[in-house]
């Protein structure tokens, strides 16, 4: 939910070559000159090695746009010169950065050298909230929520030159983006903004690979899961509610049922993790021993818990969207999310939606899911229906259309 750090620089933008020297472009040829437009893309969220949801969108993005902007030069930009697994497409070059990362806090600070020195672009799509230094007219910016102004608390390394940052952008950029419509009621609550300039573009949903039975198994082995689970995934955080939902899975009277929290802690709120993990440790040791902690888990790892869970457990205080509902829905999981904020528009009538700031609340909806199969059942089937609103290829045709409308205000290629 946050700025991802920065840790590069763009290189020089050449178009059409394939992968070479450090700073020139790594992927497929690009369209070159005959390009109606040039969008550089900030990258650097799906080059995180342990990504989250911005990593997500960002990933999901770079796959998709090409498609939606065949006529166009499109060239991701991100900080790995040993190469990238980034999606490939004929329209679609990479630029790799060059500034070692223990000069990153001197660039932020200096805002010098610019990104559109090194790379040639029309329009930015600024990924994860603000764009590197660039005095480009052509930005559009990606909110993808405001929790650290809507809860303070769970972003306190947002400082107050952060904000100055973020607030100048929303009012120079030439688009922001935010995925629901939630969000853009609390972006317009907060910041002086024209309503036209703000597009309400939903992500979209992912197809759900079933992992084997024996690979289900394996990962619940592998973290010593015994018995029937509901599963948390997500970064751990303040506004996850985490406490509340270990607080209700404490007074549930079932003993068989377990709780899996799947997910690492986040650079901009790290006590989150060690907050969790102390709950943990001071619960009495019938309930101790079904509560399970993960950490970070894989993509894979993932799937197997998704495939495996009896319910999705959600009951965030605070989103912007809410990536996990879909993957709930995606893998035939009911989900159990929270009442407030964008989760509503997101889950539809396909969730069992539950006050956050009640930990009865959210014990009786679990109790519910555990007991009720038939209830699991009718849950499963409006999550299936919900998926056809989520899609990667209109978010993609309708950021397009924003870039395009971005490019015509900034005058050119840089």
């Amino acid at each position: 939910m946050t700025e991802y750090l920065i840790r590069s620089m763009g290189g020089c933008y050449r178009s059409g070559v394939r992968a070479g020297a450090p700073g020139g472009p790594v992927a497929g040829t690009a369209t070159g000159d005959t390009a109606r437009v040039r969008i550089a893309i900030d990258a650097r969220p799906a080059s995180d090695a342990e990504p989250t949801g911005v990593g997500h969108y960002t990933r999901r993005i770079l796959a998709h746009l090409p498609a939606a902007m065949p006529s166009d030069e499109l060239v991701a930009w991100h900080p790995r010169a040993d190469g990238s697994d980034l999606p490939r497409a004929p329209n679609l070059t990479e630029t790799v950065s060059r500034i070692p990362a223990v000069l990153e806090p001197v660039w932020r600070r200096l805002e010098v050298p610019r990104l559109e020195s090194q790379v040639r672009f029309d329009a930015l799509l600024a990924t994860n909230f603000l764009p590197p230094p660039t005095r480009s007219d052509g930005v559009v910016l990606v909110v993808h929520d405001l929790a650290f102004e809507v809860m303070p608390e769970a972003g306190p390394g947002f400082g107050e030159r952060w904000r100055r940052r973020f607030d100048g952008w929303l009012r120079r950029s030439a688009a922001v983006i935010v995925p629901s419509s939630s969000g853009r009621v609390d972006l317009l609550e907060r910041h002086r903004l024209d309503e036209s300039r703000v597009h309400v573009i939903p992500h979209g949903a992912d197809a759900f690979e079933t992992p084997a039975p024996n690979e289900v198994e394996r990962v619940r082995g592998r973290f010593g899961i015994g018995g029937p689970f509901a599963l948390f995934v997500g970064g751990i955080e303040p506004r996850k509610n985490l406490a509340a939902l270990v607080e209700a899975f404490a007074g549930a009277p079932d003993a068989e049922t377990w709780l899996v929290i799947a997910g690492g802690r986040t650079y901009w709120a790290p006590q989150g993790a060690e907050a969790i993990r102390a709950q943990v440790a001071g619960l009495p040791e019938g309930v101790r021993r079904r509560v399970v902690l993960t950490g970070y888990v894989s993509d894979d790892e993932k799937r197997a818990l998704l495939a495996g869970a009896t319910v999705l457990a959600y009951p965030s205080r605070y989103e912007g969207f809410g990536f996990p509902v879909l993957e709930g829905f995606a893998a035939g999981v009911p989900v159990l999310t929270s009442s407030v904020a964008s989760l509503p528009e997101v889950a539809g009538d396909a969730a069992l939606l539950v006050d956050p700031n009640d930990p009865n609340a959210i014990g009786d909806g679990l109790g519910r899911l555990f007991g009720d199969p038939t209830l699991r059942e009718r849950l499963v089937a409006a999550g299936r229906d919900r998926l056809a609103s989520f899609s990667w290829e209109r978010a993609a045709g309708a950021t397009a259309e924003v870039l395009r409308a971005a490019a015509g205000r900034s005058g050119g290629a840089r």
